[in-house]
């Protein structure tokens, strides 16, 4: 997704990056700020934004130009987001000879900070301009290089009538400050600027003075912990962490950039405070469980929670861990295994058979290792840490190696048949330590009293077709790798009905939105889900806008032919119900006419398959410009509920969807996302918001060589598309090519279950209003929770971070189904 649009040239870091020193021979300055009336031709967009002229950091001379606005707070700005901008008319109207615009910029802030560009001539609105997307560090000085032809024609923009330069940012997450210099027009050949040393030095400069007063709060935080609190079998292996980090603060050499992650968002100083009151709270549980392992401690997490294995950020397990789930349904926690004295060679996780004293159920619980990747950089959309972050499920490993502190997640998943009796069940998770039982651990698992359908109620449209998009770092390999049968991209092929069976399994379908090379509906695989009761939506095929040439009915005459004989095939095998055609991905309004003119011929050669878009139609085809599709879908930013229901009035469905972007405060499945925010998108945002449904373009991009055939910590390289970490992927391919899931795509799962909740009592309590059934109290509860109190989404940028508050409204909503007045007619309230 998002394939169209350009990205600036992003540079690794802070040292690494140019800027201007001076005009080069040919070049065009536009801006410099050395002159005092150099502001006359901008202008602040933002009422509590500043701009001003000053000479605090400049990439070139004297002078630069300096943005400043305060923080996003969405409760002091309605819950909408912001947009905060400057602009300026541009002096030299006539770009045609230019192929570039080089703009230095230095993020003085202490966050990652949007920064976006339109270059509009005078003849268009500004947001149909060219536009251009990145982010700059914290601190972080960055050179943009916005390519000019390719993108102005794009948009149609008249490159010898350049208006405006237009730059803003999106919901900053700190107060913000831009200094801006040396905007400068290159030709074709020209180099681009070189730095001053002067620049180097002051950015650097700037940057250790921010962190050494961070760093300083870090220092008297932790070293006022009192260390003789602790149990001394772990005292030491606690301070020796402690001691590490503080050295790592010490700022007299070079910020690397792992170091200014962990710096901005206090990961792991937050990890050691928990890990202080972790280790004093788990020597009364190890007393009382009568471990032999001295010098390990145990903790849990939920589901909803990433527990990055050098930064321990886990509650201590100080009692049974617990778990509540419907029949036909998966959930699941997590426990972790903290070494402090030393590695171990072999750890295993067993739970035993769960009994309510009444019925057995012996394999309700699997147990699987949880696995790690790797980021080394941060990617566009940020992130609070680089190293390895649990992502990946690993069900080929029985027993996995442990570092001393490190800890290491297993992954306890509860799978409720959906003939299973309700009630509570009891049994216990062994930690096996080098083929020794060292703790074992009570569980109490909740079954309750209604059932999850097989088909989950909200409608997905997803990718799976396992490929790759080269990177900067596998472009000038991929060649190679593809001619390996056992290349990801070849190998999972041997095992397609095992991928469709586990994508059934989180409630996705075995589909595709585009025409990859290979590609094309699975019939065998879609009747089989279709006769389990899992069958989603799937497509037909992908179409694009209509040419202008009315000869060969407008270019469409190959679509149609590629389509009917699939449309035919689905007729025969009774699919048609599950059947869409999706087009026009992404397509700008200024190709609508042609969008609209493919949709027609469509709809008229298959009246019944509704016409699928992520075109940028605002107003969902209310205005009738695109009056032949049948379902929109716009990004979760531009979803508006209001207008969603009114189309739906007018017989339209509309979704929303996510690609690598938005980007925080919204929702997103990346690496480095927190887990909770993809069970909240699929659940209760879905549950406030209603859309008809959630499409994601892909699921499986894999940019490496080999399968994973080893763990915990992998090999594997969460690059998918271009330089973001796991956007595009939530699966990745195991021994062989063979499936394995990742948290993320567990999470997401989860969140699709969680709106099934909401369906089943929303549905139960149309009955009862249907039935007049006197039972106001618990009508007043449920009508309660399916508005989905703010404390759990307050908007699509303010939702909980707590797992707690999420279990409380799950139950809410559990309690409620289970307690649902008698209705007049059994049938219609089967469980």
């Amino acid at each position: 997704m998002w394939k169209n649009r350009i990205r600036f040239k992003f540079d690794a870091f802070l040292l690494l990056l140019l800027a201007a020193a001076g005009p080069l021979p040919g070049a065009e300055v536009l801006f410099d700020f050395e002159s005092p009336d150099a502001l006359e031709a901008w202008k602040c967009n933002t009422p509590d934004g500043e701009l001003q002229r000053s000479t605090a950091l400049a990439a070139a001379g004297d002078a630069a130009l300096c943005f400043t606005t305060p923080a996003w707070r969405p409760g002091e700005h309605d819950q909408q987001s912001s947009w905060p901008s400057f602009e300026a008319r541009v002096p030299r109207p006539d770009w045609s000879k230019y192929d570039r615009l080089v703009i230095e910029v230095f993020n003085d802030s202490a966050a990652t900070m949007p920064f976006n560009v339109f270059l509009c001539d005078s003849q268009r609105p500004l947001r149909q301009g060219a536009r251009y997307l990145d982010a700059i560090g914290a601190y972080a000085a960055k050179q943009l290089v916005l390519p000019l032809p390719a993108a102005l024609a794009d948009k149609g923009i008249d490159g010898r009538d350049i208006a405006v330069l237009h730059c803003y940012s999106e919901n900053p997450p700190a107060d913000l400050t831009f200094y801006l210099d040396a905007i400068t027009l290159l030709e074709p050949g020209e180099p681009l600027p070189e730095t001053s040393a002067a620049y180097r030095r002051k950015t650097k400069e700037l940057l250790q003075q921010r962190f050494a007063r961070q760093s300083a709060a870090i220092r008297a935080e932790l070293t006022a912990l009192d260390e003789e609190q602790l149990p001394p079998a772990v005292r030491n292996y606690w301070l020796e962490q402690r001691d590490a980090y503080l050295a790592e603060l010490e700022l007299d050499g070079d910020c690397g950039e792992a170091l200014i992650a962990e710096l901005l968002s206090g990961v792991r100083r937050r990890a050691l405070v928990r890990q202080y009151r972790t280790l004093m709270d788990f020597e009364a549980y190890r007393t009382e469980s009568g471990s032999t392992a001295p010098d390990v401690v145990l903790g849990r997490a939920s589901s909803m929670e990433k527990v990055l294995p050098q930064a321990a950020n886990f509650q201590p397990v100080t009692g049974p861990l617990r778990l509540a789930a419907a029949r036909n349904e998966r959930e699941a926690s997590q426990l972790i295994v903290l070494p402090t004295g030393s590695d171990l060679a072999g750890v295993t996780v067993t739970v035993s058979a769960l009994s309510d004293g009444r019925h057995d159920w012996p394999d309700g619980i699997t147990v699987i290792p949880v696995g790690y990747v790797e980021t080394k950089q941060t990617p566009p959309s940020g992130s609070p840490y680089l190293g390895f972050w649990p992502d990946v499920l690993l069900p080929f490993l029985d027993t996995v190696p442990v570092r001393r502190g490190t800890a290491q997640a297993f992954w306890l998943r509860l799978a409720v048949p959906e003939n299973q009796p309700a009630g509570e069940y009891r049994g216990e998770a062994r930690v096996i330590i080098n083929g020794k039982t060292a703790f074992q651990v009570p569980l109490i698992v909740t079954v309750y009293d209604f059932t999850l359908p097989k088909a989950l109620p909200l409608a997905t449209a997803i990718t799976f077709f396992g490929k790759d998009i080269p990177t900067p770092a596998t472009a000038d390999i991929l060649a190679r790798w593809r001619q390996n049968p056992d290349y990801p991209g070849n190998a999972w092929k041997r095992h397609r009905p095992e991928w469709a069976a586990m994508l059934a399994d989180y409630g996705i379908t075995y589909d595709s939105l585009y025409e990859y090379a290979g590609w094309e509906p699975d019939f065998a695989i879609l009747a089989e889900l279709k006769k389990q009761g899992r069958l989603g939506k799937f497509n037909l095929g992908y179409f694009g806008p209509a040419s202008d040439d009315p000869a060969d009915d407008y270019g469409m005459q190959s679509t149609l032919e590629r389509l009917r004989s699939r449309y035919q095939r689905a007729r025969e095998l009774g699919l048609l119900d599950h059947a869409y055609l999706y087009g026009c991905d992404e397509v700008k309004p200024e190709l609508f006419e042609r969008v609209e003119r493919a949709a027609a011929i469509l709809k008229r050669e298959f009246p019944d398959v509704p016409l699928f878009t992520t075109a940028y139609d605002e107003n969902y085809g209310l205005d009738g410009r695109l009056a032949s599709f049948d379902w929109f879908c716009p990004l979760t930013p531009k979803y508006d509920p209001d207008k969603a229901e009114k189309a739906r009035q007018a017989g339209k469905q509309v979704w929303f969807y996510i690609c690598l972007a938005p980007v925080t405060p919204y929702a997103n499945f990346f690496v480095e996302s927190p887990a909770i925010d993809g069970r909240l998108l699929l659940g209760a945002m879905s549950a406030k918001y209603r859309p008809d449904g959630f499409l994601y373009y892909q699921v499986s991009l894999w940019n490496n060589e080999k399968p994973i055939t080893a763990g915990p910590f992998t090999d594997w390289d969460p690059r998918s598309f271009h330089d973001y970490h796991g956007d595009g992927s939530w699966t990745c391919p195991g021994p062989d090519g063979t499936p394995l899931a990742t948290i993320r795509l567990e999470n997401f799962r989860d969140g699709l279950e969680d709106y099934a909740y909401d369906h089943l009592l929303r549905e139960r309590l149309a009955a009862v209003k249907a039935a007049g059934i006197e039972a106001a109290e618990w009508i007043e509860a449920a009508e309660t929770v399916l508005a989905v109190p703010d404390e759990v989404v307050a908007s699509l940028t303010r939702y909980t971070d707590d797992p707690e508050t999420v279990y409380r409204y799950r139950h809410t909503l559990a309690t409620l189904i289970e307690q649902t007045p008698q209705l007049p007619t059994p049938g219609n309230q089967s469980k």
